[in-house]
């Protein structure tokens, strides 16, 4: 074996796993990479509605930062994480980075939740640690919360629209005429 690989092997068992969340090397298990991807997106959610309430007091600047901060998180931040923890799924099942690809394709991206990794080591590195009851528990209870969120908010938009087309407009628009 390369001197190189093991001094590689040894820096990445040294490094605790939450350091290396944003490594593009090893592997990374089913239950590990639903419960990263959605809990990181739970934490952004929570963090955003926070975040709207300490800028509402200061006006159109608190906009400014709101939608500066929003923009950072959602289009910057964490597209990249998912990526990364992406590459890092597609090594679990012994196939390239490139793979990663495929969370542009809408619903073909869910096939990283469902392919199981390959049992023994592979070319990416050692079988990933199997995952706690507790984060298990959480791949399987966080995408529930979010379909049932998700649901429970349409409902609500349903029967808001369902209570304002039945009253007629407060307002009659007179035709435009020049």
């Amino acid at each position: 074996m390369d001197r190189t690989m093991t001094a590689d092997t040894d820096i990445m068992q040294a490094v605790p796993a939450r350091a290396r969340l944003f490594s593009l090397r090893g592997r990374l298990g089913r239950a590990h990479y639903i419960a990263y991807t959605l809990g990181s997106l739970v934490v952004a959610f929570f963090f955003i509605y926070l975040l709207s309430f300490g800028l509402m007091f200061l006006g159109e600047l608190g906009r400014m930062l709101y939608i500066l901060v929003s923009v950072l998180l959602f289009y910057g931040f964490l597209p990249i994480f998912f990526t990364l923890q992406t590459i890092k799924r597609a090594h679990d099942f012994n196939v390239g980075g490139w793979l990663a690809l495929l969370l542009l394709v809408p619903v073909v991206n869910l096939m990283f939740c469902f392919i199981p990794g390959t049992r023994a080591d592979n070319t990416y590195g050692p079988v990933p640690p199997a995952p706690s009851s507790g984060l298990k528990a959480g791949a399987i209870l966080l995408p529930i919360l979010l379909i049932a969120g998700f649901l429970a908010t349409e409902g609500s938009r349903n029967s808001q629209q369902e209570s304002t087309s039945a009253s007629p407009p407060a307002t009659s628009l007179k035709p435009y005429t020049p």
